[in-house]
């Protein structure tokens, strides 16, 4: 019994040991003449320092309820901007095929929806990858336009799932075209940051800068397709041809969808 009584005691001067740090350092009050009062009147003040105790762990209730309120709203906002997300690429997909849909009528060939997911420029050309590829029907040598029926290039390999595409400006590109609303015709050659070079345009030749190059459709590239702009032109009679270049349309349109046209 003696021990028992013993334990007691010390227990209950540990918790109110505890009770008065607790008091100190979080709610920053001092207890004055802290012998007397325990002397005095220990019931009183055992219960007063349980009240703050628990007040300084409820508090703590609090704040953790408060972080777990605020990690549900971020989840929730997340979740909002996802949706966001998808409907913005919803609206931006129904755009595309609604402004896609004049352009079959104008061929009578596939027509295949892609997107460009890379396309940058390399030491040796343009790196540009479709993600649709021989299991979609796409081949070497189909034609690449946007909705607008800009001209990006054609499909130089096709893999199993995704395609190589030679853009414009690469070096070994060419194409036959005119100069819109005009009899002056020449072919096209990538040069890369140069955009292209405009061959065979002899001095009497009528062309000037500003002007639209489209495709002539007198090789295997469909007609009317819009390749670029006249941005430099020089002019020298002892010359036979006029040298000429073409800034490319593809560098003025945002790249994302395309239409793989077959050449077939």
């Amino acid at each position: 019994m003696k021990t028992s009584f013993l334990k007691t005691i010390l227990l209950l001067f540990l918790f109110v040991i505890l009770a008065q740090v607790v008091d100190h350092y979080f709610f920053d009050r001092k207890i004055n003449n802290f012998g007397t009062v325990m002397i005095q009147r220990p019931a009183s003040y055992l219960f007063s320092r349980m009240e703050s105790a628990g007040f300084f762990f409820r508090g703590l209730a609090g704040v953790k309820n408060t972080i777990t309120e605020n990690e549900d709203l971020k989840k929730e906002n997340l979740n909002l901007l996802s949706r966001l997300a998808d409907y913005e690429d919803l609206k931006d997909e129904n755009g595309f095929f609604r402004r896609a849909l004049g352009i079959p009528p104008r061929f009578n060939n596939k027509i295949v929806y892609a997107n460009i997911y890379q396309f940058q420029l390399g030491a040796d050309g343009y790196d540009v990858l479709l993600n649709k590829g021989a299991r979609d029907g796409v081949v070497e040598g189909d034609i690449v336009i946007t909705e607008e029926g800009i001209l990006i290039g054609r499909i130089e390999k096709a893999n199993d799932n995704f395609s190589h595409v030679l853009a414009v400006s690469d070096t070994d590109f060419k194409i036959t075209a005119k100069v819109l609303n005009s009899d002056t015709i020449g072919i096209a050659k990538g040069a890369l940051t140069q955009g292209l070079y405009f061959d065979l345009i002899v001095q009497n030749d009528s062309i000037k800068e500003g002007e639209i190059v489209v495709s002539s459709g007198m090789d295997l590239f469909p007609p009317a397709l819009i390749v670029g702009t006249v941005s430099y032109v020089e002019t020298n009679e002892t010359d036979l041809f006029k040298k000429v270049k073409i800034k490319p349309a593809m560098g003025e349109v945002k790249i994302g969808r395309v239409l793989i046209i077959s050449n077939f």
